[in-house]
């Protein structure tokens, strides 16, 4: 079974080395190997709701083990 995880962060340098340690964490913990990659770019209202931020956005298609159907 194909399944997506869908990562969202802030497109600055620190955001995105912290979303590739959170992405590379989350792939080891899982055992994940990608079947699929795509990243888009748009922005977010800054939490104070006056300006709005980059952000990316990283789907990663991957194949689930088989899951036990009870």
């Amino acid at each position: 079974m194909i399944k997506v995880q869908t990562f969202l962060g802030k497109a600055t340098i620190d955001g995105l080395h912290q979303m590739d340690t959170h992405i590379n964490e989350w792939m080891k913990r899982h055992g994940v190997k990608p079947l699929h990659i795509q990243q888009s770019f748009g922005s977010d209202r800054h939490h104070d709701g006056r300006n709005q931020e980059p952000i990316i956005v990283i789907s990663i298609w991957y194949e689930a083990a088989e899951e036990a159907v009870l």
